[in-house]
C-alpha cells in the first residue's frame, strides 16, 4: 500500500466526517457532508479542511477537532523517536517499547512535545519521518499501527500514527481558523532520497519548516550564552544564603561563568521543603533571614563581572501565600469550582484568562524593576494540570490552555525587553520547541542530576531546534577525576551551553583546573558556537561546528574517527579512549598539539602525508588542536599514514560484508 493520510473531522455536535485515502502527493479537493478538504503540493503538504460553501457546511466554530492519520510501510527498525518535549523520548527508542506509546501522548500546558515521529533503520539513519506542523495548542500523538494490546499486532505491516488536533474539552482555537472558516496544517512526510540522516538532522530539518512556515526565529545575545551556575542542585532551598551565592559567585566568574541563578527558595520554603510545610510561593518577597540585601546581592555580583537571573514561577500561588485571597478568582478550578491543587502543593493562575496572564506578566516586571536583575529563570509550568479550567470568577478568551500559556510568556517577553532590551530569559523544554524559544533567551534541558548521559540526550533534543540549547546544572562529586569532570564538560559543550549546580569552593585542584579550561575555552570560542552542532554520525557521536575557517568536532560516546578538513581544526575528546582515529582525504601533512584535561599539553607530532589515516593520542577529556602545513617542521617527527598498527590494520568492507586478512 503507498503512503497516504486519513482526515477525520469532528463537529461540536460530535458528527464525524472521514476522508480516506488522500495521497500525500496532492493536490487534493473533496467534500464530504458539508465538510470541504483541499490539499496543496510540495513538501511539507499543506492540507486545508473547512465548511463546504456548497454544501451549507458547519461554520469554522463547529468544527472541534481534526485527526491527521498518517500510514507508511513497516521496515526492520533500530530506533522510534516519539514526539516528545526531549525530557521522555529515551524511554520509547526500541520499537516494541514504541508501539506500547498508542496510548495517547498530549502536547499541552503540562508539557509541549514536537508532533514528528522519527524512525531509524538498521543501519542506523533515518528512514522516515511523519509529522504535523501547525500553531501550538493541545495536540494528542499516538501510534496507530502497529498495535499492543492483547497481542503485538504486526501483520498489518504498516506503520499509522495520528495527530488530533483539538479534542472535546479544548477545541481548536478560533484564532487558528482563516476568515473563511478554514484551518490549514502542514503534513511532513519525510523519506531521505539516500540512507545517510542521522535523527538529529531529520529533526532539524523538521524545526526548520517550522520556522519557515510561521516566521519564527530565535534571538539571544552572547551575554546570554556565558556558562551558568544555579542554587538549585547541590543545596537545599532551606540552606540557601547571600553568603553561600556570592562566595561561588565570585569564584566561578574566576573560571569562566557568567551568569548565576538564584533558585527556588529565595522567597521562603522551596519545593524540596518537607511536604508537611505550607507553600506560600507567589508572594515573591525575598527571605531575609536568607538574603539580607537582595539588590545589594545583585550590584555585588554585577560589581564582580557576573549577572544574576531570579527563579520564578509566576503562575504559582501557595495556600499560605499573602496574595492568595487576592489571586484566588483567577486560578485554575475544576468542574465543582474548587481551585485545583498540584502535585508540587500550590495552585495556578489561569492562563486562558487575559486577567491573570496581566498579573503573571506584572510579577515578572516588579521583578526586574525592584531588584534590577540582568534575567529571569521562568519554570514549573510543566506542573500545570492539562484540565480545562471550569472557574466562572474570571474570562476566558481562548479554548487553549496551551495557546494561553503562549500568551503569557509572549506578554512576559515583550514588557520585560521593552524595560531592559538584552534581558537573559532561561525557559525549560517542557514548554520548548520552535514556538517558544523565541520567548526566550535559552532553552533547558529539565533535571539530570548526576546523570551526565541523561543529560546530553535531553540537551541534543533541544539542540534539534535550537542552537541556545542550555544543559541542566551539571554536578561533580569528589569519585570525580578531573579527566571525569572534563569529559562531562565536553558532553555539555557538544550539546549547547554548560551549566553547574556545584558549591564550587569544595572541588579540588584538578577538577577547578578541567572547569577554568573548558569553561573559558568555550567563551574565547563562542562566536562560533552560536551555532547548530551538526552531526558527522548516525548516531550524533560526533558532533561538530563548521566555519570556512575553522572546525571544532566534539566526540561523545564511541566518537570518531573525525574526517578532517584542510582548515585548523579542534578535536574536544568527551570519551575515555586515549588514541583518536583520524581520517584525511586529501593531500597535506598536519601538525597536531594534545592537551590534557587541564589544559597542559602532552606534546607535538606531525602526521601525514595523507590522504590516509592517522592516530594521535589525546587523553580522556582532553582536546588536539590540528593544522595544516605545507611541510613538517624541523623540531618535529613526521608520523605517515596509517601512522600505527591499529589504523594500518583497517581494512575496507561493505556493512554487512566481511574482509579476507
Amino acid at each position: 500500500m503507498e503512503d497516504h493520510l486519513r482526515i477525520v473531522v469532528t463537529t461540536r455536535s460530535q458528527r464525524t466526517v472521514t476522508f480516506d485515502d488522500v495521497p500525500l502527493t496532492g493536490p487534493v479537493d473533496r467534500c464530504a457532508d458539508g465538510i470541504r478538504l483541499r490539499t496543496g503540493a510540495g513538501h511539507p503538504l499543506p492540507v486545508t479542511v473547512g465548511p463546504d460553501p456548497a454544501g451549507g457546511g458547519a461554520p469554522a466554530e463547529q468544527i472541534e477537532s481534526v485527526c491527521f492519520d498518517l500510514f507508511t510501510r513497516m521496515q526492520n527498525l533500530r530506533h522510534v523517536i516519539v514526539p516528545d518535549s526531549g525530557r521522555w523520548y529515551m524511554n520509547a527508542l526500541h520499537p516494541i517499547t514504541a508501539w506500547r506509546f498508542n496510548r495517547e501522548g498530549e502536547s499541552a500546558v503540562n508539557d509541549v512535545k514536537q508532533p514528528l515521529f522519527v524512525f531509524t533503520g538498521t543501519d542506523h539513519h533515518t528512514v522516515a519521518a511523519l509529522g504535523l506542523i501547525g500553531l501550538p495548542y493541545e495536540t494528542g500523538c499516538e501510534i496507530l499501527e502497529p498495535v499492543s494490546n492483547r497481542a503485538l499486532n504486526v501483520h498489518v505491516r504498516q506503520i499509522g500514527v495520528r495527530f488530533r488536533r483539538g479534542s472535546h474539552d479544548f477545541p481548536i482555537p478560533a484564532h487558528v481558523f482563516s476568515a473563511a472558516g478554514e484551518l490549514t496544517e502542514h503534513v511532513f512526510h519525510h523519506r531521505p532520497a539516500d540512507r545517510t540522516e542521522p535523527w538529529l538532522r531529520t529533526m532539524r530539518d523538521f524545526a526548520d519548516r517550522q520556522r519557515d512556515i510561521h516566521a519564527l526565529a530565535d534571538h539571544a545575545a552572547d551575554r546570554a550564552l556565558q556558562p551558568i551556575w544555579c542554587t538549585w542542585a547541590d543545596w537545599s532551598s532551606d540552606d540557601l544564603t547571600d553568603e553561600l551565592i556570592l562566595t561561588n559567585a565570585v569564584r566561578g566568574i574566576e573560571l569562566g561563568i557568567g551568569s548565576f541563578i538564584i533558585d527556588d527558595g529565595w522567597f521562603g520554603p522551596g519545593l524540596d521543603s518537607d511536604y508537611a510545610t505550607t507553600l506560600d510561593i507567589g508572594d515573591w518577597e525575598p527571605d531575609t533571614g536568607k538574603i539580607k540585601d537582595l539588590a545589594g546581592l545583585v550590584r555585588d555580583i554585577r560589581a564582580q563581572g557576573g549577572a544574576t537571573l531570579i527563579w520564578c514561577a509566576p503562575h504559582a500561588v501557595g495556600p499560605a501565600a499573602a496574595c492568595y485571597q487576592e489571586r484566588a478568582p483567577l486560578l485554575l478550578r475544576d468542574e465543582t469550582g474548587q481551585p485545583v491543587m498540584n502535585p508540587t502543593q500550590f495552585y495556578s493562575l489561569c492562563f486562558m484568562c487575559p486577567e491573570a496572564r496581566a498579573v503573571m506578566t506584572q510579577i515578572c516586571v516588579d521583578l526586574l524593576q525592584r531588584w534590577d536583575f540582568d534575567g529571569a529563570k521562568y519554570d514549573l509550568f510543566n506542573w500545570v494540570p492539562p484540565l480545562l479550567c471550569r472557574s466562572e470568577l474570571h474570562q476566558h478568551d481562548t479554548t487553549s490552555t496551551l495557546h494561553g500559556l503562549y500568551l503569557t510568556l509572549q506578554s512576559i517577553d515583550e514588557a520585560t525587553r521593552a524595560i531592559k532590551p538584552d534581558y537573559i530569559v532561561e525557559l525549560k523544554q517542557n514548554y520548548g520547541t520552535p514556538f517558544f524559544t523565541r520567548l526566550g533567551s535559552l532553552m533547558r534541558a529539565g533535571d539530570a542530576p548526576y546523570a551526565p548521559e541523561t543529560n546530553f540526550q535531553r540537551t541534543l533534543h533541544v539542540q534539534s531546534y535550537t542552537p541556545f540549547a542550555l544543559n541542566d546544572y551539571q554536578t561533580f562529586t569528589a569519585d570525580d577525576t578531573a579527566q571525569d569532570v572534563a569529559v562531562m564538560v565536553i558532553m555539555m559543550l557538544a550539546a549547547g551551553v554548560p551549566a553547574y549546580s556545584v558549591d564550587l569552593a569544595r572541588l579540588d585542584a584538578g577538577q577547578t583546573a578541567a572547569l577554568r579550561r573548558y569553561n573559558h575555552w568555550y567563551r574565547e570560542n563562542l562566536t562560533a558556537l552560536r551555532a547548530h552542532r551538526e552531526p558527522r554520525d548516525a548516531d550524533n557521536q560526533i558532533l561538530a561546528v563548521t566555519t570556512p575557517g575553522q572546525d571544532i568536532v566534539f566526540l561523545t560516546g564511541a566518537g570518531g574517527p573525525v574526517t578532517l578538513r584542510p582548515v585548523p581544526t579542534t578535536i574536544l575528546n568527551g570519551t575515555y579512549a586515549t588514541e583518536l582515529f583520524l581520517r584525511v582525504d586529501e593531500p597535506g601533512i598536519w601538525e597536531a598539539e594534545s592537551f590534557d584535561a587541564q589544559g597542559r599539553s602532552t606534546g607535538r607530532r606531525a602526521l601525514g602525508p595523507g590522504p590516509g589515516f592517522a592516530t594521535t593520542p589525546c587523553d580522556p577529556g582532553g582536546l588536539v588542536d590540528l593544522r595544516p602545513l605545507t611541510t613538517t617542521p624541523a623540531d618535529l617527527n613526521l608520523t605517515p599514514a596509517p601512522a600505527s598498527a591499529s589504523a594500518s590494520a583497517r581494512v575496507p568492507a561493505e556493512p554487512g560484508g566481511a574482509a579476507a586478512c
